[in-house]
């Protein structure tokens, strides 16, 4: 008798961030990745179980497991499975200092599909209903972690990796096998994409990823960096799409690798775009990438293009994939970027780019059910200065009108989107190239047009718009008659591609836009002119974006 476990660690964000630096979220992510690809099969494999990893192991990664326990007699089959999944739980928490939900186990017959979606369903209500009461633990004198100022200090001294003359302070368990697990275990998450980028592991020997994001703020002239975080749409439906147990474990299986290699590729690009600033640092570092979660940290200035460029890698990539294992899919993925200071909080910064991923995901969503269209999406936010994040700056002024196309979809390179597509965003190719083409306008007419967008009043209905656009497009006339030629070309050239020229009852630069069950007025200009220092295009080197700037006045 054969049965299928279910099990999910809980809560796994909170444990990789809950550290201060980056290199003990990497070491984190290694710990999980390293607990899927050691803990489980040695566990299996002991005499109690007498399972077989390659047989046995359906899913086992980015802390979701799918487990076959079985037996001649049922009622073992059955004892086993329940005490395999205490046992897991337990080795969970001694080496990670985590909690894992395990499911009641499930007879596994013929009918594979049935027992894996029932195995779901055990998983959910495991998570939804626990059982008993934890006590926390408490002591009348007790240290917390200097590091992540959550957990119980056991020890007073240095973690792995730190400068012999660091201080001394009290740590807790979990801080320190993080940056064990950083330190010393370098052939895991790092190891694996520093070979992925430079093509082979003696060659990945002699480069490093950043330690700190002051490293990557060196390729931006305003210390600025950029977080990426991006995740597949609908994995649900495609796990659920698996009819056997090969296809499941097959996905499961090659899914970190195809995300991996999508950010490699991208990652490529950009070594060559740098010009070599450190020639043995790979600008990159993966701090989340498992399954089809990323999270990295990457230079600001080319943010927007890494970020398209990875949406188009990993389209490929998992394409690839699905197509090997006979599944019926068009894989895409929504992403977002928020760039923001080298010294701004990282988790602050995912708290937001989750937040944005959101509303790239809700997009994408809602472009496949009004038009059957598949596409991926990127969204993004500059947070300037010390602004805390959760502070809305999102240019939405009403139903009626709003200065933002946010999210872009993304578009290979030379294809074209459809009209329906058109009517839920719009190619994010175009807002580099808009970027390059209003290169030498002088800086002091790009802050008039910026002000000039932002003139529009909160208050504008469906009913009044026409009113205040016919008013917009009379400043509007009057600030291009101060600009050169030249400039005035470019501008309207790019008020063009980022909107639509209409010829109505008044003449404008406004597009309509499907969102949130309304169509109003949009326009991209205030997107461009808000990540104008960070959408430079990887084919182009960064000095050609230097300004030739004409206009005296």
């Amino acid at each position: 008798m054969r049965y299928l476990l279910a099990a999910e660690a809980d809560k796994i964000q909170e444990f990789i961030f809950r550290s201060s630096r980056l290199r003990e979220v990497v070491g984190a992510s290694q710990l999980l990745t390293r607990f899927c690809m050691e803990g489980v099969p040695l566990l299996l494999e002991q005499h109690a179980y007498g399972g077989n990893r390659s047989r046995d192991i359906v899913v086992n990664d980015g802390g979701s497991f799918r487990i076959i326990i079985e037996d001649s007699d049922p009622k073992k089959a059955y004892q086993k499975a329940k005490q395999f999944g205490c046992d897991l739980a337990e080795l969970y928490r001694l080496a990670v200092d985590g909690v894992i939900s395990v499911a009641e186990p499930i007879p596994l017959e013929d009918d594979f599909n049935a027992a894996n979606k029932a195995a779901g369903k055990a998983l959910h209500r495991a998570k939804s209903h626990r059982e008993g009461a934890i006590a926390e633990v408490h002591m009348p004198y007790i240290a917390f972690c200097a590091s992540c100022g959550v957990g119980l200090a056991e020890q007073h001294g240095k973690l792995a990796g730190e400068p012999s003359n660091a201080q001394s302070r009290y740590l807790c368990k979990a801080c320190q096998t993080k940056a064990w697990e950083r330190n010393i275990k370098k052939h895991t998450i790092l190891g694996d994409f520093l070979e992925e980028v430079v093509g082979s592991e003696v060659d990945a020997a002699s480069f490093e990823c950043p330690k700190e994001a002051d490293e990557v703020a060196i390729y931006n002239n305003r210390n600025y960096v950029a977080y990426l975080i991006a995740d597949g749409n609908n994995m649900g439906q495609l796990f659920d799409a698996c009819t056997n147990q090969y296809q499941l474990s097959e996905l499961s299986a090659r899914l970190t690798s195809a995300t991996r290699r999508s950010l490699a590729e991208p990652t490529k690009d950009l070594m060559t775009w740098s010009q070599a600033k450190k020639p043995s640092l790979v600008p990159v570092l993966p701090l989340i990438l498992g399954g089809d979660d990323l999270f990295a940290l990457i230079p600001a200035s080319c943010a927007l293009d890494f970020a398209r460029r990875f949406c188009l890698a990993y389209e490929e990539q998992l394409q690839k994939l699905v197509d090997e294992i006979e599944l019926k899919a068009h894989p895409t993925v929504a992403a977002a970027v928020v760039i923001c200071k080298s010294k701004y909080p990282y988790t602050l910064a995912h708290k937001r780019a989750e937040k944005f991923m959101s509303e790239a995901k809700r997009q994408c969503k809602l472009l496949a059910s009004d038009t059957g269209e598949q596409m991926s999406a990127v969204n993004f936010e500059v947070i300037l200065g010390n602004r805390l994040a959760g502070q809305e700056v999102d240019h939405e002024r009403s139903m009626a009108v709003r200065t933002t196309l946010r999210p872009y979809w993304v578009v290979k390179d030379g294809g074209t989107i459809s009209p329906q597509a058109e009517l839920y965003g719009r190619d994010l190719r175009n807002l580099l190239d808009q970027r390059f083409a209003l290169k030498d306008v002088p800086n002091k007419r790009l802050i008039e047009l910026c002000n000039h967008f932002e003139s529009l009043p909160p208050d504008i209905t469906v009913a009044n718009r026409q009113e205040f656009i016919k008013k917009w497009m009379i400043g509007l006339e009057s600030f291009l008659e101060r600009c050169s030629s030249k400039t005035e070309l470019a501008i309207k050239v790019a008020l063009g591609n980022l909107g639509q020229f209409v010829k109505r009852d008044v003449a404008h630069y406004w597009c309509e836009l499907q969102r949130n069950g309304g169509k109003p007025l949009a326009h991209g200009m205030l997107d461009l002119l808000e990540v104008w220092d960070f959408a430079q295009d990887l084919n182009k080197k960064p000095e050609v974006y230097e300004l030739e700037e004409e206009d005296a006045l």
